[in-house]
């Protein structure tokens, strides 16, 4: 039998499986719903001779993350003692320091991606570094200390995203999706814990499609969840799922969404925790075991 490129890992008291059930909440650039915009969105462009350009659908469509989803999602997790990783741009935590603060107190952690929802592609790496050194310094305004954890928007990171976090003082990073285990990234001589983000059974599975409803979406998660789980019994692995307010909040999702977590309450051996939790795991556990240097386009299978 092929043996497993690592060595089985362990985690807090002998669990099968680390779920980390994360919340990206964001605000965006105002540029969303203009034909320029680069935001993704599941309506087609207006036509190019419209004589009003907006959709303001698409602002009103975000905006229910902010009014409604939000709340209805930390009141689940309340209700379910669930305790989550958000990743907040750094303009949301100072739009809203008072709900951040109460995430904070309830246990949850407030990891970070970029000061607003654009992308790393269009900015230099010095306006790249400069929005991320503003991004940690409204964290550190509001709440106090920095974010450890870090995901870029659009799940769409450059050459430079690592160094520029690792400076930064981030612990982990959240972009690259190629290992179900977390592993060591060494950036110019600093050590990044990266942990995939699993964009293909998040709630984006269906936004702006036809082609499966959330509920299809729902039976992905627990069959991903029951193939990790069985696998588990040898292997010890990580699932992670990350919703947003403006998806997530809508009644027929949050239904999906509490089923499964009934769902994975009812089996033994799993540890329900926040991706920091997890990263502090690795780094006090395995830090030198599972280790590769950036740039790693390029897999070479350990010696």
């Amino acid at each position: 039998m092929i043996a497993r490129r690592y060595p089985p890992i362990k985690w807090p008291d002998n669990a099968r499986i680390a779920l980390n059930l994360s919340v990206s909440f964001e605000t965006w650039p105002d540029d969303l719903g203009w034909p320029h915009s680069m935001q993704r969105e599941h309506r087609r462009k207006w036509p190019a001779n419209a004589p009003f350009q907006r959709d303001l659908h698409a602002v009103f469509d975000k905006q229910f993350g902010e009014r409604i989803g939000i709340y209805r999602l930390v009141e689940l997790f309340q209700r379910e003692g669930v305790k989550s990783s958000f990743f907040c741009n750094g303009i949301t935590v100072e739009r809203f320091p008072e709900l951040v603060k109460e995430l904070k107190r309830m246990g949850h952690e407030l990891a970070s991606e970029t000061y607003i929802h654009d992308y790393s592609f269009v900015k230099t790496p010095e306006q790249d570094r400069a929005d991320i050194h503003k991004c940690v310094a409204a964290f550190q305004k509001v709440l106090g200390d920095r974010p450890l954890g870090y995901l870029s928007p659009g799940h769409m990171p450059t050459d430079h995203t690592p160094a520029i976090i690792a400076e930064e003082g981030y612990k982990y990073w959240v972009d690259p999706d190629h290992e179900e285990l977390p592993y060591t990234l060494k950036v110019n001589g600093k050590d990044l814990v990266v942990m995939y983000y699993t964009l293909n059974v998040g709630d984006y599975s269906t936004f702006g499609s036809s082609d499966m409803t959330f509920r299809q979406a729902g039976e992905m998660w627990k069959d991903s969840f029951d193939w990790l789980y069985a696998e588990g019994e040898k292997n010890p692995t990580r699932m992670a799922i990350t919703v947003h307010p403006y998806l997530i909040g809508r009644p027929y999702r949050m239904k999906v969404l509490e089923e499964f977590i009934h769902y994975v309450k009812g089996f033994p051996g799993v540890w329900f925790t926040r991706c920091i939790d997890v990263a502090n795991w690795w780094l006090e556990n395995y830090r030198d075991s599972h280790v590769e240097k950036w740039p790693n386009y390029w897999y070479e299978p350990p010696k």
